[in-house]
């Protein structure tokens, strides 16, 4: 019965953390706005706008060192899920 149990709870928690990237947005486009020393941008596309958080520990960087490298006009493209960033890649 344990067995059972644990085995259920441990394909819910599977079956959840890939969730996320399954409903994952994305948007391409210029940053606009840097706030919190990279902490939070904003990406405007030609159709929305977008702001998001960048969380040091759970956001993926391509491009760049950290997330105070990232400045206004560089062009991203940007995977998120509500408010928070999970992949940012700036363009070369």
């Amino acid at each position: 019965m344990v067995r059972k149990l644990f085995s259920l709870v441990a394909v819910a928690l599977l079956t959840l953390s890939f969730a996320g990237s399954v409903f994952a947005d994305e948007i391409k486009g210029k940053i606009t706005k840097v706030g919190g020393e990279g902490r939070e941008i904003t990406v405007k596309s030609k159709d929305k706008e977008v702001t998001v958080k960048i969380s040091g520990s759970r956001t993926t960087l391509e491009g760049v060192a950290d997330r105070g490298a990232l400045k206004e006009g560089q062009s991203v493209t940007v995977e998120y899920s509500g408010e928070d960033a999970k992949k940012v890649s700036v363009a070369k």
